[in-house]
């Protein structure tokens, strides 16, 4: 179950309430409700007499009662109860529209900042979708802080069961990204993409709406342009905008091919600091890479992608022995592009800063140790991702790369991204252009 982070030998603040039909109560985690009579909501998830759930610290939602209720709420450290003011809570003009987007159906693109429900509006639409009885897909595209995928991936999950938190569940379908943000132009390029390619995917497995919930970079001139092209990709039938500062914008890109819903945010809602958001990447990281094993392949017998190093054209052996002497170093291996040079050197190297004054074109130094640690995706034959994996070692003399990984089935190639772990499942070195 999810943790609820109640210390231990620190015993939970008990708490029962009473409800009225059509009460609300917002409760912030970490908390466990028990349901001792009647019927509540959250999300669309009905929970009635006997039943349970469990709501994660980083986590808050509003209850609404079904009937005359009783609950008993147990609080970890840091959970509270609140009865919110009128007008605070949005759940009923949310479960209207989520109503009509689950009816017109097709594919909606949920967007919005930071904390303002994109996640918890998903789902929200994903339980009513099973009310109904349709059958509703959720493409999470959220490549940082995402629920069906890794962080630096996207994953897609058609669902036959309500959840209450879309991160309790796993992707069956992952695209790597390889960057925990699309602000730059490459990772925009493969979040759109792969996007387009999981809600396909989803439309034959037969999902009668699919669920775009997107990342929270939003506001500024080159998200909204991103947004836009994420949207027209997708050629939603319904566009969800969270918060009411770009809403008339979306309503004007899309007045003839989409159904705009500008939606209230709710107005109080459980913040997340950035200790947080990289505490969720770590238990993210965790929770998919916590069962690998070590697998050794030949570099020349799969396809080989994402590196710097192999990317480019070969140096010249007489272009390589004059920068042997420029630099000082043994060079391993080197490649060529327009713009730079990339150049391998062993791990002990040393190379002063004044050397490279005197090469005449930009370049960039990359060591075999770079590669230990950093995220990878694993494809199959057609280059289809098919797991995700850590690169442990590489070694271009021999043609030997090791990874681990959980995925069973045979390799058929490795994409390396641009994010590092540490062993304490740290991602803060994060690279630009080339790791290796």
């Amino acid at each position: 179950m999810t943790d609820l982070s109640i210390q231990p030998g620190i015993q939970p603040l008990q708490t029962r309430l009473e409800l009225e039909k059509d009460d609300l109560v917002r409760i912030i985690g970490p908390a466990r409700i028990f349901v001792a009579d009647g019927c509540i909501r959250i999300l669309g998830l009905d929970i009635c007499k006997g039943g349970a759930t469990i709501i994660n610290r980083y986590r808050s939602y509003c209850v609404k009662a079904l009937s005359r209720s009783v609950v008993n709420i147990a609080l970890g450290e840091g959970g509270s109860i609140e009865r919110p003011n009128p007008g605070e809570e949005v759940i009923n003009e949310w479960e209207a529209a989520a109503k009509a987007i689950v009816d017109r159906g097709g594919v909606a693109l949920i967007l919005g900042p930071v904390e303002s429900g994109k996640t918890s509006f998903s789902t929200l639409l994903s339980n009513i979708a099973l009310d109904v009885g349709k059958k509703p897909c959720v493409v999470d595209a959220d490549v940082g802080q995402g629920d069906l995928a890794p962080p630096t991936f996207i994953g897609m999950k058609c669902l036959d069961k309500k959840v209450l938190w879309l991160r309790d569940e796993k992707g069956d379908y992952l695209k790597f990204v390889g960057s925990v943000t699309p602000s730059h132009s490459s990772a925009m390029t493969k979040v759109v993409v792969g996007a387009v390619e999981l809600v396909s995917k989803a439309k034959i497995l037969g999902g009668d709406i699919v669920i775009v919930n997107t990342d929270g970079w939003f506001g500024d001139t080159n998200s909204i342009e991103y947004k836009y092209t994420l949207a027209k990709a997708l050629s939603p039938s319904s566009i969800v905008v969270l918060g009411q500062d770009y809403c008339t914008a979306f309503e004007t890109m899309f007045r003839n091919s989409a159904i705009v819903y500008c939606l209230p945010r709710p107005r109080a809602v459980k913040e997340r600091s950035a200790s947080d958001r990289r505490d969720l990447r770590k238990v993210n990281y965790q929770k998919w890479f916590s069962n690998m094993r070590k697998i050794c392949v030949d570099i020349n017998s799969i396809a080989l992608s994402g590196t710097c190093i192999l990317g480019g054209s070969a140096l010249p052996s007489g272009e390589i022995t004059m920068l042997e002497k420029t630099l000082g170093v043994k060079i391993m291996y080197a490649s060529r592009y327009s713009d730079l040079d990339v150049i391998m050197v062993p791990d002990n190297a040393m190379i002063p800063r004044e050397a490279f004054e005197n090469l005449g074109r930009r370049t960039i130094v990359v060591k075999p140790s770079n590669a230990k640690g950093v995220i990878a995706a694993i494809t199959d034959k057609n280059l289809n991702e098919i797991g995700v994996g850590i690169i442990d070692e590489i070694d271009l003399n021999s043609g030997r790369l090791c990874i681990l990984t959980e995925s069973p089935k045979d390799i058929g190639g490795i994409i390396f991204g641009k994010i590092k772990l540490d062993d304490q499942w740290n991602d803060n070195i994060r690279y630009q252009k080339c790791v290796i």
